[in-house]
């Protein structure tokens, strides 16, 4: 639009303008903002303020009137054509297009449609041509209310034909299942193509949720009333301009639950879901909202990491291909808590002097990773047990070391408390320790029973130095052993005991014995033929080979054997040697191969 300013004041000199004066400015235009030519060509639409000034007789004069622009430009706008003769016209939302009270479309097959582009809320606008010849051109023409510069305005003619857009990007983003059933389905829309929400059970069928929308961007969708540990399927079904219904790809809910193992202070969990038009990428267990399992591909996963008395909240998330997720409805469970049952396997085992050391075995229920075993102890032979053990006590096997078991024998009862305060019902059968003892060539053990049942039996056991076992003799009931020195070596004994049932278990200390020689020689001996103490007779423990001879008083050999069994009968030659005393000499060999070598004297008595 151009415009030309007739100036209307007598004698003006220095008349200057500002053809885009802000009426809001109270200091005077730049330099650069004015001129001195009274014509002025608009090259947009709008409303504009034409500043004029100068000075007429000396006086300074200003007048600003306003000038509104019209826009004559033809409106933009984009077709997108489908083979079955239906087109959809967008106007382009612009300067131009929003300067214009209505526009015309022509169709160019006879049929006109009047826009009012400013009060209209259609995105678009659709045509359906008849026959099957090619598309005539479309023409636009802006308008006015006022009928104002008809005979200006121009129009815009389009031809070209754009095919309709893929709908590939219309897709459901995420899943979710919260613990109410109502299923929310992130997804992502087109602008103008409308957009349905289908769900399926298992291998039922789809079904419309009644959910939709047209619009572009992130949409949200909310399918209520749904059983949050069934699994349901999820589909986008699109119709574009022409009437195709394409569907997105298939996106499954997730279901989590309790596993079947069924263990103290383990949580076992299963999830399940159908098969995603995406592969699976990973699953994710979250406990308390934080991940703690990732797995590609298995369904199952036991929580270890849990503590009775607590509730935990889990959910799996399956992560699928393209940034897809799908998340089930959280659950809350607790670690099981059954009361444990009474201790029924039990060991007491005398170490030293000092020293009882006890080991129970634990079974059943109510076993938590955290406990208390309580031992209590009493002197065998009374009743009154006291709390020895340390609190929260967590050994099975406990020493206690503040005995004295060369004085006493000592009962232990035992009793579980798990991490929930629950306790054994009562406290175990008492086990008492054995204490073993020699009295050579016997050993012994106290004849109090280790148990309050009745024992099944003793067994000697034979040890070796390092107390591996080596063999076991039954002793049944018997509380003494006569040890067969002659024929062993280095080994050493202690005494088990088992209750009647096999359950509880009582082990002495360990008598260590050496094999050194022994030698008893007698001092005297009287072959008066009463039967008594008849031949002088040497006992030898522990050695291989054996020499003896006897002396008389001058030296003179009077008798020599190498044969332990053999002694002398007191006889000489072939009478009865005189009384009195005589010398001997003994050579021996212990086990171990050195040389023992023994002299003495003894008395024969007539």
């Amino acid at each position: 639009m151009t415009v030309n300013v007739k100036n209307l004041m007598h004698k003006a000199e220095s008349l200057t303008y500002a053809f885009r004066f802000d009426r809001n400015q109270n200091t005077p235009p730049n330099t650069s903002e004015t001129t001195q030519d009274s014509t002025f060509t608009y090259q947009t639409p709008g409303t504009y303020t034409i500043l004029q000034y100068g000075s007429a007789g000396g006086t300074g004069f200003s007048m600003c009137k306003d000038v509104q622009v019209k826009e004559t430009r033809g409106p933009n706008a984009e077709i997108i054509a489908c083979q079955n003769g239906k087109v959809r016209l967008t106007i382009v939302s612009d300067d131009i297009s929003k300067a214009y009270d209505a526009i015309e479309i022509s169709w160019g097959d006879g049929v006109n449609q009047m826009v009012n582009i400013k009060t209209s809320t259609a995105a678009y606008f659709d045509h359906t041509y008849t026959g099957t010849g090619a598309r005539p051109a479309i023409t636009l023409k802006g308008s006015y209310n006022s009928g104002q510069c008809s005979t200006s305005t121009k129009a815009t003619t389009i031809t070209a034909n754009t095919p309709p857009p893929s709908l590939a990007s219309i897709r459901i983003r995420s899943v979710e299942m919260p613990a109410s059933g109502d299923a929310k389905v992130i997804y992502e829309g087109m602008e103008g193509v409308e957009t349905k929400v289908y769900i399926a059970k298992s291998d039922d069928n789809f079904i419309y949720t009644n959910k939709s929308t047209q619009s572009g961007g992130p949409q949200s969708a909310t399918v209520p009333l749904l059983d949050p540990k069934t699994v349901y399927r999820f589909q986008l079904w699109s119709t574009d301009i022409c009437g195709n219904i394409i569907k997105s790809p298939i996106v499954s809910s997730m279901a989590i639950k309790q596993g079947g193992l069924s263990l103290d202070e383990i949580i076992a969990l299963e999830w399940e879901n159908d098969a995603n038009t995406d592969p699976v990428v990973e699953y994710q267990i979250k406990r308390n909202g934080a991940v703690i399992f990732t797995t590609p591909n298995k369904r199952s996963y036991e929580d270890t990491d849990v503590k009775c008395g607590n509730t935990y909240q889990y959910e799996v998330v399956a992560i699928i291909e393209n940034d897809v997720r799908s998340y089930s409805a959280p659950i809350s469970l607790e670690p099981k808590t059954s009361p444990p049952g009474n201790i029924t396997n039990a060991t007491v085992t005398v170490k030293d002097e000092n020293t009882i050391g006890t080991k129970v075995e634990l079974s059943g229920e109510g076993l938590t990773s955290a406990y208390n075993l309580v031992v209590e102890r009493a002197v065998l032979g009374t009743s009154n047990f006291e709390l020895v053990s340390p609190a929260n006590n967590q050994s099975l096997q406990w020493d206690d070391t503040n005995v004295s078991t060369s004085q006493s024998s000592y009962c232990y009862r035992f009793q579980y408390e798990n991490a929930c305060k629950m306790k054994s019902p009562s406290f175990s059968t008492p086990v008492c320790s054995i204490l073993l003892s020699t009295k050579s060539p016997e050993i012994v053990w106290n004849p109090d029973a280790p148990f309050i049942s009745t024992i099944e039996a003793y067994n000697l056991q034979q040890v070796d130095g390092s107390g591996s076992l080596i063999n076991t003799i039954s002793k049944g009931l018997s509380t003494s052993h006569t040890l067969d020195l002659a024929s062993q070596s280095d080994f050493g004994y202690r005494i088990e005991a088992k209750s009647s049932d096999g359950n509880f278990t009582s082990l002495s200390n360990v008598l260590n014995f050496r094999s050194e020689a022994i030698i008893l020689v007698p001092d005297a001996f009287t072959p008066n033929g009463d039967a008594y103490n008849e031949r002088f007779e040497v006992k030898a423990y522990f050695i291989k080979e054996f020499k003896m001879s006897v002396f008389s008083r001058w030296g003179e050999v009077i008798f020599h054997s190498e044969d332990i069994a053999e002694g002398w009968d007191g006889n000489f030659k072939t009478g009865k040697a005189p009384g009195g005393y005589y010398l001997y000499k003994i050579e021996a060999t212990n086990t171990s191969g050195e040389t023992v070598v023994k002299n003495g004297s003894f008395l024969l008595i007539r």
